[in-house]
């Protein structure tokens, strides 16, 4: 059986040698996916009847974690083609056997991944502004997309788009030499530099029924909280919690590092001995302990239950990015103007750190959902505010 966790390692530690070049320039290191494919990573979360590994959350989670100590931009980028695969496949050990042409595909080698943010209003998840024109057989997509990660190297994009008769939330798929289908490199950013999170357009693309997942009529009753909805959230929230979390961490062994080996001119112990020192250290993993114990009673209890809450869900992802960032922080005021140097990774890991707040639930969304959970108001009810 193979050690997932023994393989993150040697990952990080490889794609850590060149995780300070893929930054400085902003390229995507398609070198790094195709190292992750000779090693099964790819393959990490698809059944074992396909061929892959089989692993379930927990262990993904914290592989994820391990690999963004080593290079964050490729620890998330492929999570896009990670989490969905995860989340099929807990479908598909639960009777959903419609998803194996895709575990099947991605055996063969290919990258999956999609973009649910609408470029130009920034829409996602429960709603698309990309127009989707019915015609005989299927549909016309045009439109654009934004973040799109792993865009350089993607074989199959997952993408939505509303029905412009029905108003309903469509899901499809396209491979990726679909006619009028664009990747568009716009990705020049503060951080996570080296995910490839690209622009996707359409230009009056066709998909066919076939390729097209129906969503719940916008008029019927608020969405229903259930296993198939929470798959797909469990699986995005606790990874992109543990990533952050991880690079914090690479950030808090780098400081902790600074401190234990350099002794101010003049001093006979090490700076780690300066009392301010010491308070930065207890500070950080004040921070750090506590939402890391939530991200692993989170996987516990989602392992005993079967199933989070969104209140669970948006509390572990708001608490672990943001204990992340505040994290960070001290590690740069723990090694003062040295942290500042681009030729040392802590400002890197500052910046890249600094992306956590934006995944959705983005900060304001988890803390919406957070305080109308505990008023007893439905998140999910309309209008979302009064409106008299």
């Amino acid at each position: 059986m193979t050690d997932w966790t023994e393989v993150a390692t040697t990952l990080a530690a490889e794609f850590a040698e060149t995780a300070a070049e893929t930054d400085r320039s902003g390229r995507f290191p398609v070198e790094n996916v195709e190292r992750m494919k000779e090693a099964g990573y790819l393959t990490l979360t698809v059944p074992e009847e396909f061929g892959g590994g089989g692993a379930d959350l927990e262990t993904v989670v914290r592989c994820q974690n391990i690999l963004a100590g080593g290079c964050a931009s490729t620890a998330l980028a492929i999570n896009m083609h990670l989490f969905g695969l995860g989340a099929a496949a807990e479908g598909w050990r639960n009777g959903e056997k419609e998803t194996g042409p895709l575990f099947e595909m991605v055996s063969d080698g290919t990258v999956v991944g999609g973009s649910l943010t609408d470029a130009a209003t920034g829409l996602n998840v429960r709603t698309s502004s990309t127009p989707a024109r019915p015609v005989e057989g299927g549909y016309v997509v045009s439109g654009r997309k934004s973040f799109c990660s792993l865009a350089p190297v993607l074989g199959f994009f997952w993408g939505t788009a509303a029905d412009t008769e029905t108003g309903r939330l469509l899901l499809f798929g396209l491979t990726r030499d679909t006619p009028g289908l664009e990747f568009i490199d716009t990705w020049d950013t503060m951080s996570m530099r080296g995910t490839g999170s690209w622009d996707v357009k359409f230009d009056e693309v066709f998909v066919p029924d076939a390729a097209v997942q129906q969503g719940a009529d916008p008029a019927e009753a608020a969405l229903v909280w259930d296993a198939a909805r929470e798959r797909g959230f469990a699986w995005f929230a606790l990874n992109v919690a543990s990533i952050y979390l991880g690079v914090a961490r690479a950030a808090v062994r780098y400081a902790y590092h600074h401190v234990t080996s350099r002794t101010v001119t003049g001093a006979s112990l090490p700076m780690s001995r300066q009392p301010a020192q010491v308070f930065n250290a207890a500070e950080i993993e004040l921070l750090l302990r506590p939402a890391e114990a939530l991200v692993s009673d989170g996987l516990r209890r989602r392992a005993e239950t079967g199933m989070l809450s969104p209140l669970e869900l948006n509390t572990i992802k708001h608490t672990a990015v943001n204990a992340a960032d505040a994290a960070v922080d001290r590690c740069v005021r723990m090694t003062g103007g040295h942290g500042i140097f681009r030729k040392l990774p802590l400002e890197r890991y500052y910046r890249d750190v600094r992306a956590g707040q934006f995944h959705p639930p983005n900060n304001d969304v988890a803390l919406e959902t957070i305080g109308k959970s505990a008023l007893g108001i439905d998140p999910t009810a309309e209008p979302r505010w009064p409106m008299d």
